[in-house]
């Protein structure tokens, strides 16, 4: 793993946990400083899913132009799906913490009315 898609994922999961910690903060304790706050953590949170997932495309493209891979035919196709599988992952994390997160910001809003 290369130190670019670290640095990915430590950005992703940072972003990622601090919107939930104010989906969750939102949630006990309305307050609409806690909600503005949230949203330009979530848009943190997708661009850093969107460019790890992105990256890890762009590694899976590199890997299958190399010229020295000994793949043909279906073992090669078999080798793509599984690294497109594997860059989407960042995606899903990022996303299904959003999702409870802002959640979790729809029960404080709730509760704040």
């Amino acid at each position: 793993m290369s130190i670019l898609a670290i640095a990915h994922i430590i950005v992703l999961v940072a972003l990622a946990v601090w919107s939930v910690g104010l989906g969750v903060s939102v949630a006990i304790r309305p307050s609409q400083r806690h909600y503005e706050m949230l949203r330009p953590t979530s848009w943190g949170t997708v661009f850093a899913s969107l460019s790890a997932v992105l990256s890890g495309l762009c590694n899976v493209a590199i890997r299958l132009a190399e010229p020295s891979s000994s793949l043909a035919g279906a073992e090669a196709v078999r080798r793509a799906w599984a690294g497109v599988s594997e860059a989407l992952v960042p995606g899903m994390f990022g996303l299904g913490l959003l999702a409870v997160a802002w959640g979790l910001a729809a029960i404080g809003l709730r509760r704040l009315e």
